[in-house]
This record gives structure tokens, sequence and C-alpha cells, in this order.
């Protein structure tokens, strides 16, 4: 389990917003404000996302990636692995990833196999 993933400091003191999901490539772009700014100071980026639970709106960039178990378990509590034979399983938990942000309020989960910090993205998002 990787807490802070992104690495960055003061984590609370960013809001994010869901900025854009592309199923197509199932991208999932995450605008992040420091304080009142109206202007993004970074973008989260969650490829291969196969789950999203939370509101469009938080407080915080801090999250953790869970235990492997933690991700099958949700993975087969949701019905994302019922066609998955079992031998395939530890394969799977290999290159997929639950990231959680617990907030005051409520809580963000993301079942993606990577994330990333983007300074900027294409103009087109």
């Amino acid at each position: 389990m990787k807490s802070n993933v992104f690495n960055i400091k003061t984590p609370q003191i960013y809001r994010c917003h869901v900025h854009r999901y592309y199923s197509g490539l199932s991208r999932l772009y995450v605008r992040a404000f420091k304080g009142n700014a109206q202007e993004p100071a970074f973008y989260l980026l969650f490829s291969d996302v196969g789950y999203f639970e939370g509101t469009m709106n938080w407080q915080g960039v801090n999250f953790r990636r869970a235990a492997a178990q933690e991700c099958l378990t949700l993975m087969q509590k949701s019905g994302m692995l019922a066609d998955t034979p079992p031998e395939m399983l530890q394969a799977l938990a290999e290159v997929v990833h639950l990231y959680i942000l617990n907030t005051e309020h409520s809580s963000v989960k993301i079942i993606a196999g990577h994330a990333t910090r983007l300074n900027e993205i294409p103009s087109e998002l």
C-alpha cells in the first residue's frame, strides 16, 4: 500500500473536480485547484479505468494505493471479475490498482492501471 501516490506536499489544500472521462480510452482526467484559484494547478490522469466511486468534486489529493486483495475484493463485488478464471487473479492484481482518497465528507475510489500527475493536458481536452 502506497500513501500519497502523487507525492504532493500539503495535499489537503487542493480541491479536485472530475474534468473528463474518455470511455474509448478508459482515461479519467481530474483538475486540481490550489485553494480558491480559478485555474488548475495540475491534473491527475487515471489510465485504464474500470471503476469510479465518488462525488464529482472533493477536497484533497492524498490518494493511497490499496492492497491488491482490497482491489480484487471491490472488483468482485462490482461484477468486474465475473468471467475471470481464478488463475488469472494474481496477474490481474499486479497491473490493476485501487486508488482511494478519504475526505471528511466522502471517499473516492478508482480502479485503474496507472495514475500520474500532469502539469497540463492537450487543449482539446
